[in-house]
């Protein structure tokens, strides 16, 4: 999840004193303005004359604007051309922002909101939307941006008492008025609180108070006036110095795949189901992945399934078939690897590309495009790609513009690319390390790269160095072939349901040497062990334990299962399935070269 905070236009920025420096060009506002906050909210008038590729190309790469679509637009048919005209700078536009009809009531007005709000879907934007009658403000209401994934405006500037119904993945809140504080607080325990939450936009009608809204949140405040700074880099196809990692992931691989075999399910919410019953008999189980179409209801991956057909009732039910879905990641992995160097697969859905010497010539956007291309061609299916120097890099890049994305971090723009990203956008930094690396300070990645790397490595030991470098762009991993993905795991379906912590620690313990023989046979150490159990009711739980060093003992497994079973509640629902894997995997043949910690620390 992901805060974006800013103000309702830059050029309101300049009635604040102090904000611009002087002498500031009124043509430079835009460039400074997306050097101090990611995030603005601003109009466009129908005839408007301009270049938004400018406005694509004077902001950083994770900069992003919401756009006020004009009334003339949303009156006169003109919408679809409109939506068209914004594709220069489609890629930064988090969501549109459209007003009911001004005096138009629900039943008046349903019609006209859910052919627009349809528009929106088709040209791939997001909407938020402002409820100009009290009227709207019901179920009724809400129920049509839901279908659509559309967000309601929370508007704290306006008279009465805002409504606050949360509809989409994204919060959006306009400052204003007294109780502006209250609301900051509501939209960060809703984002707290509902994990289907992925961005909380908030735009203030000043910078003061941006500054104001961004304290509330406990993030850090930003600093402007003075000197203008030095432009950031903007992304070219220039000359590529060093190497290029391009990361490729499959999009709502499981869904996807589903649709392979039947093409009807295409633009329809579906999910995969983890379930014992076929499809066409589908009462019970967990979604195990659901399409893009599913989300925009709210539906996501293990959530109950009763709770997913509560969000989407026309909601299509197909049970996971693995076996399947490997054939199809097989013929992919083939595809990929034949404009690879080298590739390692990372996961059934995902791999890395080493590619500095076949993307010579083509330049990395073209080559990104030649990936996605040919895997929608010979596979039918989409896919978002990253190309970056590093592994760890290219995996943001990759995460960066879902579904059917492509964003490419030039080696000069690695730091550029990386410093204004929430650190839990790296890939092995996950919520505990947040809250820990927050306790420090550490919000974004630039502030992890601007710590002291000796500070990070006694808090968090080897993992500290790690973040460090990926936090720095020094990370250096290499794209290395394997056969065993990122983990080795076992799971055991139990006849007689488990009700008791012995019970599934006899069941565990039962998993060890199947685990440990094939960590073995392969040559890894691990440093982590995990447990998996599901429930009666295909709910899934998982906990985990990690050691300081890798590990090569089959003790090391015994030992953790006891304190990971202690994790788990035995009262209710019983268990009929446990399973058991290692993780952070270290070939065992590298690690007596690997590095001290001061090779990674500049001197």
């Amino acid at each position: 999840m992901r805060y974006f905070v800013g103000c309702t236009g830059w050029r309101s920025a300049a009635r604040e004193q102090g904000f611009y420096p002087a002498p500031a060009d009124p043509k430079e506002y835009l460039s400074y303005y997306s050097r101090v906050f990611d995030f603005v909210e601003v109009g466009l008038p129908a005839t408007y004359r301009f270049s938004l590729a400018r406005w694509a190309r004077e902001t950083p790469e994770g900069f992003r604007f919401a756009i006020r679509m004009p009334r003339q637009a949303l009156d006169d048919g003109t919408l679809g051309h409109f939506l068209e005209s914004l594709k220069d700078v489609e890629e930064k536009v988090l969501a549109v922002v459209l007003q009911t009809p001004p005096g138009t009531d629900l039943t008046d007005g349903k019609e006209w909101l859910e052919k627009t709000l349809g528009a929106c879907t088709y040209h791939g934007y997001s909407a938020v939307v402002e409820f100009s009658h009290p009227s709207w403000f019901q179920d009724a209401g809400y129920s049509i941006l839901r279908r659509h994934g559309a967000a309601l405006c929370w508007d704290a500037g306006k008279r009465g008492t805002p409504h606050a119904e949360v509809t989409a993945d994204t919060i959006y809140l306009r400052l204003g008025g007294d109780r502006w504080h209250e609301w900051v607080e509501k939209a960060a325990r809703e984002a707290l609180d509902d994990r289907r939450i992925e961005a909380v936009a908030i735009a203030a009608p000043a910078p003061a108070l941006a500054n104001a809204a961004l304290k509330a949140l406990g993030m850090s405040e930003k600093k402007y006036s003075g000197p203008l700074p030095a432009p950031a880099p903007v992304l070219s196809e220039g000359p590529w110095t060093g190497r290029m990692v391009a990361c490729v992931d499959l999009n709502a691989f499981y869904p996807s795949c589903e649709e392979l075999r039947e093409p009807s399910l295409a633009g329809r919410p579906h999910a995969v189901i983890m379930t014992d019953q076929p499809a066409g008999s589908i009462t019970r189980g967990v979604v195990s992945s659901c399409s893009y179409s599913a989300r925009k209801y709210g539906v996501r991956s293990a959530m109950p399934l009763s709770r997913a057909l509560a969000l989407c009732p026309d909601l299509v039910l197909r049970p996971v078939d693995m076996g399947y879905y490997k054939q199809v990641s097989e013929k992919v992995m083939s595809v990929i690897s034949q404009l690879a160097d080298v590739i390692e697969q990372a996961s059934i859905d995902e791999a890395y590309l080493d590619c500095t010497k076949k993307a010579e010539g083509s330049g990395p956007r073209q080559y990104a495009l030649k990936i996605k291309r040919a895997v929608r061609e010979q596979c039918g299916l989409l896919c978002s790609v990253g190309v970056a120097p590093s592994k760890s890099c290219a995996k943001v890049a990759s995460d960066f513009r879902k579904p059917d994305g492509t964003t490419v971090v030039h080696p000069e723009r690695v730091h550029d690319f990386l410093a204004p990203l929430e650190v839990g956008r790296i890939s092995g930094i996950g919520p505990k390390t947040q809250q820990e690396l927050k306790r420090m300070g550490i919000e974004t990645v630039g502030q992890l790269a601007s710590c002291d790397v000796q500070k990070l490595v006694s808090r968090f030991g080897r993992n500290g160095a790690w973040m460090w470098k990926v936090a720095t762009g020094a990370d250096d991993a290499p794209v290395v072939p394997r056969d065993d993905y990122v983990s080795i795991s076992t799971e055991h379906s139990l006849e007689l349901y488990a009700k008791s912590r012995d019970e599934v620690v006899t069941h565990l313990n039962g998993l060890i040497d199947e685990v440990y023989r094939r960590v073995a046979k392969r040559g890894y150490l691990f440093r982590t062990v995990g447990v998996k159990v599901v429930r009666s009711d295909f709910s899934i739980e998982t906990r985990e334990v990690s050691f300081q060093s890798p590990q090569s003992q089959r003790e090391s497994i015994a030992s953790a299962i006891p304190q990971l079973a202690d994790r788990f509640s035995f009262a209710g629902r019983p268990i009929r399935k446990v399973g058991l894997k290692v993780t952070n995997l270290v070939p065992a043949r590298t690690l007596e070269a690997q590095r001290t910690i001061m090779d990674f620390v500049p001197g």
